[in-house]
C-alpha cells in the first residue's frame, strides 16, 4: 500500500479497526461541479478466476488510457491510480486487486479488501463510475452472484447506481455472446442493479479507439442522470484504513495460534508417474532442479533441492510416482520404499505434502483408489498436511477448476479429504510468478491453522526404511550382475 494510500489527518482512534472487522470505506454520494469535456475519474473493480488466469482489469485500464501502465504480468496486489488524457479528457484509472469470483468476503485476504476499500482515495475528490470488469467468457452462478453482492458492501454507498458492466473479450461481440448474457439470470440480475448499463471492449484489438470513445461518452451519461454526482471520498476513513494496513502487515508475521511463519518451508511432492511432479519442483524452485527431459528416466528416487524464493527458504522432495491405476500392491517394492522415504528428506518433517494430480486424467474409481491406497503408505494425519496441486492448468480452458471439481466425484472426495485446499499450476506458464507466491501463501495458511505445522517423521522408521532400502538396493545390484553375466554368455555361446 505504501504511498498509494492518501495522508491525511490523524483524527482516528487506533481502535476503531478491530482485527476481524474491516469498516466501510467512507464513500458517499455527493454532488460536484462536473466537466464532460475535461475530467472522469474511473475505478475498475471485479474478480478474478480460481485458476490464476488474468481478470482483465489492468488490461483494461492500459486499453482505455492507450498506455502500458499497469503491470499484466502478476496479479495486482495493491490499488494504483494512473492519468493519462484520452479523447479531450483528463482521465483518471484506478485499477484494483480483484477477490476470486464465487469466494464470499470472509474468505478474501483482509489486506486485499482494504486496498479495494482505498482505491476511492485515490481518486479525489472520489470517483465518477465504477467500471465492473467481466470476462464474457467468465461462467456466472449464484455463487458469483452473493460474492459480488458481498464485496460490493466493502462500499457504504449503492455502487451499482456508479457502476457500468465493462464485458472484455479478445474477439469482437457476436450474437452468441450477446444471447449468453440474456440466457443466464445471474448477468440479468447484475445488468438491472447496474440500470442495464453495458459495454463491450474487445481488448485485443488496441488500434479501435473508438469502442473506448463510446465508453466514455456512456460515463459522461451516466453521471448526468445521476446529477452530476460523484461519489465522494470521506477523508476521515482515509486513517482508519491506514491503521488496518499497519495492523494486519503484523498480522502477517503471526497465526492465528500465535506462533510465527516458518522461513524455512518444506514440502514432499505424491502422485502419480505422469502428474507433473518434477516440472511442478521446477516450477516451485524458479530453477530447473529435477530431470524432466524426453531424455531423462522417470523418478526412481526421492531426491531433494533447496532454492530462495519470494523470501522463503525452500526445501522441496521430489518422489517416484506410481502408475495412475495401480493398486498398491502392483507398485515395486522399491518405488513404495522411496515414496515413504520421501519424508524423511526433509527432517525433522514437511510442511505440506503436495498431492499432486494433472488435469488431463479423469479421476475414475480406480485411479481415486490408487491414490488412496498409496496416501495409506504414511500415517492418517498425512492428510492435515496435504494440499491438493492440479497440474496442466491450461488444459482447463474457459472453465474454472470448481466447476471441474463439481464434475469429478473422485476429485470431490479428495479435496474434501485435504479440507477444500487445493491449488492450481501451469507449469508451462513459468512468467507468471504469483501461482507461486499464492502456493507458498496457502501452505502458510495451513501451517497457521494446523495444531502441529509440520508431519513428524517417525525416526524409527526412517531407520527401517533406509535397512529396507539398502537391502533392496544390494538385491538390485545382485540382479542387474545375473543379468550381465547371462548377457555374456549368451554371446560367447553366439
Amino acid at each position: 500500500l505504501g504511498t498509494s494510500l492518501v495522508r491525511i489527518n490523524n483524527k482516528q482512534k487506533h481502535q476503531q479497526c478491530e482485527a476481524e472487522e474491516i469498516s466501510a470505506s467512507g464513500v458517499i454520494s455527493s454532488p460536484a461541479q462536473f466537466h464532460p469535456a475535461t475530467e472522469l475519474r474511473i475505478v475498475l473493480i471485479g474478480g478474478r478466476r480460481s485458476d490464476g488466469s488474468p481478470s482483465g482489469k489492468s488490461s483494461t485500464g492500459n486499453f482505455i488510457l492507450d498506455q502500458n501502465v499497469f503491470d499484466t504480468s502478476r496479479k495486482t496486489a495493491q490499488s494504483e491510480a494512473r492519468q493519462q488524457e484520452v479523447f479531450s479528457r483528463q482521465v483518471t484509472v484506478v485499477d484494483t486487486p480483484g477477490w476470486r469470483w464465487g469466494d464470499s468476503r470472509e474468505e478474501t485476504p483482509k489486506l486485499d479488501q482494504i486496498e479495494i476499500q482505498n482505491s476511492v482515495h485515490l481518486c479525489p475528490p472520489g470517483p465518477h463510475v465504477f467500471l465492473l470488469v467481466i470476462p464474457i467468457s467468465l461462467h456466472f452462478s449464484q455463487r458469483v452472484k452473493a460474492s459480488l453482492k458481498q464485496h460490493f458492501e466493502l462500499f457504504n454507498v449503492d455502487v451499482f447506481s456508479h457502476t457500468i458492466v465493462l464485458f472484455t473479450a479478445v474477439a469482437p461481440c457476436s450474437d452468441e455472446k450477446e444471447s449468453k448474457i440474456r440466457r443466464n439470470p445471474v448477468l440479468q440480475w447484475i445488468l438491472q442493479q447496474c440500470g442495464n448499463r453495458k459495454h463491450f471492449l474487445n481488448i485485443s484489438n488496441g488500434e479501435d479507439r473508438d469502442q473506448v470513445k463510446k465508453l466514455l461518452e456512456k460515463i459522461e451519461t451516466l453521471i448526468t442522470n445521476n446529477g452530476f454526482r460523484h461519489c465522494s471520498v470521506d477523508r476521515s476513513q482515509g486513517e482508519t484504513l491506514r491503521e488496518c494496513f499497519t495492523i494486519f502487515r503484523r498480522k502477517q508475521t503471526s497465526n492465528k495460534n500465535g506462533k510465527v511463519p516458518p522461513d524455512h518451508l518444506r514440502r514432499v511432492m505424491i502422485g502419480s508417474s505422469c502428474a507433473g511432479k518434477s516440472s511442478t519442483g521446477n516450477t516451485i524452485l524458479r530453477k530447473n532442479a529435477f530431470g524432466v527431459t524426453k531424455s531423462s528416466r522417470r523418478t526412481t528416487h526421492s531426491e531433494i533441492s533447496h532454492g530462495l524464493v519470494e523470501g522463503r527458504r525452500l526445501t522441496v522432495v521430489d518422489s517416484p510416482g506410481w502408475f495412475y491405476i495401480n493398486t498398491l500392491q502392483e507398485t515395486s517394492e522399491m518405488d513404495k520404499l522411496e515414496i515413504e522415504n520421501s519424508v524423511n528428506l526433509c527432517p525433522p518433517g514437511p510442511h505440506a505434502v503436495l498431492l499432486v494430480i494433472d488435469l488431463i486424467t479423469i479421476m475414475n474409481s480406480l485411479y481415486l483408489t490408487s491414490v488412496q491406497e498409496h496416501m495409506s503408505l504414511f500415517r492418517e494425519e498425512i492428510w492435515k498436511h496435504t494440499l491438493v496441486l492440479f497440474t496442466y492448468g491450461d488444459w482447463l480452458g474457459v472453465k474454472t477448476v470448481e466447476e471441474r471439481i463439481e464434475s469429478d466425484e473422485g476429485l470431490q472426495w479428495i479435496v474434501n479429504k485435504c479440507e477444500n485446499r487445493y491449488h492450481v499450476l501451469n507449469n508451462k506458464d513459468h512468467s507468471d510468478k504469483t501461482q507461486v507466491k499464492e502456493l507458498l501463501e496457502k501452505i502458510e495458511e495451513m501451517c497457521a491453522g494446523n495444531e502441529d505445522p509440520y508431519y513428524e517423521v517417525e525416526l524409527d522408521q526412517e531407520a527401517e526404511l533406509e535397512t529396507k532400502r539398502e537391502t533392496g538396493d544390494k538385491m538390485a545390484r545382485r540382479l542387474k550382475t545375473i543379468n550381465e553375466r547371462k548377457t555374456r554368455v549368451l554371446k560367447e555361446m553366439i
